[in-house]
């Protein structure tokens, strides 16, 4: 089978996705130069943008989340992410 007629090349591009700060990150914010830091008792949200360059992957950049708006939404509108707690997919398609 010829895949050339089925297969398209995927050109990757630079995107951002919105999601809580974890305990222990270190991340500085590309907007303002601090860190985006976690504070117990307060669900914070951070930009995360992968930068592709000529379709390569280059860098990630972090953002707090209103430094991310401020700056115009570089990378364009954030995605909001939701993340499952660690185990919960698989144990959900063992049962599914």
């Amino acid at each position: 089978m010829d895949m050339s007629d089925t297969a398209t090349p995927t050109t990757l591009g630079t995107r951002a996705v919105l999601r809580r700060v974890e305990a222990g990150s270190s991340a500085i914010c590309a907007a303002c130069g601090t860190q985006v830091k976690f504070m117990a008792k307060q669900n914070r949200q951070q930009a995360i943008a992968n930068v592709y360059i000529d379709g390569r992957w280059n860098r990630v950049e972090h953002f707090h989340a209103e430094c991310y708006v401020e700056a115009g939404e570089p990378w364009g509108p954030a995605a909001e992410q939701v993340l499952q707690p660690k185990g919960r997919a698989r144990v959900e398609a063992a049962v599914g």
